[in-house]
């Protein structure tokens, strides 16, 4: 299955929506999972994630998908090259969503970890940087089938649409 560049349109759109949903979904249960596995260590292994979270996962969704697509083009898709853009991708989504939340009096995470609170004022960590990468390495995977998903949910929705006509 390829990425593609799809034009701005009804399906585009319906595809980006599922898409997001779904790969939103996937960030949500990896943090819950990353969670529990490190306080687990303290002996609860209970994981929790922040509703917060959702806008961030899309934004990365929509961010890395024109990436992929674009690297897949260029045939750029190794992974010593989509791993560190997704990191990148990754790392400048949750600083920004880090920050604005914080001017929203929001704060659904802030790392205590030295480098992270001296320069990033706690929205990044390089302390979580392995995760961070066992992330990337599972989005193109997450990505792919989140397209075929939203493709899969628009040709359903024109087929039921094109029987009430």
């Amino acid at each position: 299955m390829q990425a593609s560049l799809e034009a701005p349109g009804p399906t585009a759109r319906g595809s980006a929506i599922w898409g997001a949903a779904l790969f939103s979904m996937f960030g949500l249960c990896t943090e819950v999972v990353f969670t529990g596995a490190v306080v687990g260590w303290e002996g609860s292994f209970k994981g929790s994630v922040s509703l917060l979270m959702i806008p961030v996962y899309t934004a990365v969704y929509l961010m890395i998908g024109p990436l992929l697509a674009a690297a897949e083009h260029l045939g750029l898709m190794r992974l010593a090259v989509r791993v560190p853009l997704s990191v990148i991708i990754i790392y400048a989504v949750e600083w920004s969503f880090g920050a604005g939340y914080e001017r929203l009096g929001l704060e659904p995470w802030r790392y205590q970890h030295g480098w992270a609170s001296d320069f990033s004022h706690g929205h990044i960590t390089l302390y979580y940087l392995p995760a961070w990468i066992g992330f990337a390495l599972a989005v193109v995977p997450v990505w792919k089938f989140a397209q075929a998903l939203g493709r899969h949910a628009d040709a359903a929705a024109r087929r039921a649409l094109a029987r009430t006509r």
